[in-house]
């Protein structure tokens, strides 16, 4: 139930959204305008592979407004805050990512060839519980942490890698409001939640293995490799779980492809390097 003069007592998560607010920056803060020079099969691949981070920028914004009203009600109203300035935080990056596309005259791919990404989100909001939408949205925020590093790092002075590196420090706040969150609702929770909440990690994981299996030709094409992504992302998340207890000892990555189901095998062997069109 909603009050109209809720007491706001957790310091830590209002000083989270108060960064958050200081923090958010307009896109004119890049100069969208410099003349970049591109492989324009470098390009098409950037934005294959840019393709499931934009679209999960548009589903944490519909995450943020299924997960909000949820903590509203509860009574978690400094969560709710946060969650708040979060949702502009992806809405900012949608836009960047929308305006790159257009800047440099590339399309992401159809969801067509990529079906896996419907699956990610979708199983993201599957239970509609703040704690495993949290849980879930922290091993995206993992991913696009190492997603938008690599960019940084690849291309520092072209705008893809400016807008990265603002990008990371949004993400970093993300995290540390999960880590917030998540920390005192997981102590001591049971051996059944902890086997859900591994669940979703590991679903989450066969989702990302058959989407970089679709990917391989982009990833190839700018020298990247899905395989040493996804194990340095387990490695990220692993920590992560380990700080959460809710794991005893780093699992292996076989922990999640033991689990690896016919539909997951199906894509690995459909497998297309086709360029867009």
């Amino acid at each position: 139930m909603l009050r109209v003069h809720p007491q706001l007592k957790d310091e830590r998560l209002l000083a989270l959204f108060e960064r958050g607010v200081e923090r958010q920056w307009p896109s004119a803060l890049l100069d969208w305008s410099q003349e970049e020079r591109w492989d324009r099969r470098d390009l098409e691949a950037l934005a294959a592979i840019i393709t499931p981070v934009y679209l999960g920028e548009q589903t944490a914004m519909l995450g943020v407004s299924a997960i909000l009203p949820r903590l509203l009600t509860a009574g978690e109203t400094e969560a709710a805050l946060y969650l708040a300035s979060m949702g502009l935080d992806e809405a900012r990056h949608f836009r960047n990512l929308s305006r790159f596309f257009d800047r440099h005259q590339v399309t992401p791919w159809p969801t067509r060839r990529l079906p896996e990404m419907w699956r990610y989100h979708a199983r993201l909001l599957q239970s509609g519980d703040p704690i495993d939408w949290l849980w879930g949205i922290l091993i995206s925020d993992l991913f696009a942490r190492l997603f938008y590093g690599r960019l940084r790092e690849q291309y520092p002075d072209l705008l893809i890698g400016r807008l990265a590196r603002r990008t990371l420090v949004d993400e970093a706040r993300h995290q540390a409001f999960a880590d917030r969150y998540l920390t005192p609702r997981l102590v001591g929770v049971d051996a059944e939640r902890r086997r859900e909440l591994l669940g979703l990690r590991d679903d989450l994981f066969r989702t990302m293995d058959a989407l970089t299996h679709r990917l391989a030709g982009p990833l190839g094409d700018l020298g990247w490799s899905g395989t040493a992504f996804l194990a340095e992302l387990w490695d990220d998340t692993e920590r992560w779980a380990g700080r959460l207890g809710l794991t005893d000892a780093g699992a292996t990555p076989a922990a999640w492809r033991d689990g690896e189901d016919q539909e997951s095998k199906s894509a690995k062997g459909a497998v297309s390097s086709t360029r867009v069109p």
